[in-house]
């Protein structure tokens, strides 16, 4: 059954973000089963919202990427997940998409710069 993930992350700096992202390189070799995965600011950190194939897939990719690459890189924050069985998904420019990831700030030719 094809489900929705939010992984709310609390306290997560946008270069801890984008390291994490650039570790795992999801965004060159996408985890099989991922169809979608889209990052939105929060007055607490970031909400991350995803579209899996099923949820032991998403369950997964938790246990045997994110977790290490977060150890690795000594990330620890708070996270609540939460999955839910898809009920519709509508994307009508989806051919529009390439072009706004690319223009996004925590988007894979982001450099964020610290301070």
């Amino acid at each position: 059954m094809t489900v929705a993930t939010t992984l709310d992350v609390y306290g997560m700096l946008p270069e801890e973000y984008r390291a994490v992202m650039d570790r795992l390189g999801v965004e060159r070799q996408p985890e099989p089963g991922i169809y979608l995965h889209a990052t939105i600011t929060t007055d607490f950190g970031y909400r991350v919202v995803e579209i899996w194939d099923r949820q032991d897939q998403f369950e997964a990719f938790l246990e045997k990427r994110l977790a290490p690459v977060t150890k690795a890189l000594g990330i620890n924050r708070k996270i609540e997940i939460t999955i839910t069985p898809l009920h519709n998904f509508f994307a009508p420019r989806l051919g529009e998409l390439p072009g706004l990831v690319g223009a996004l700030p925590g988007g894979p030719h982001s450099h964020v710069q610290t301070t």
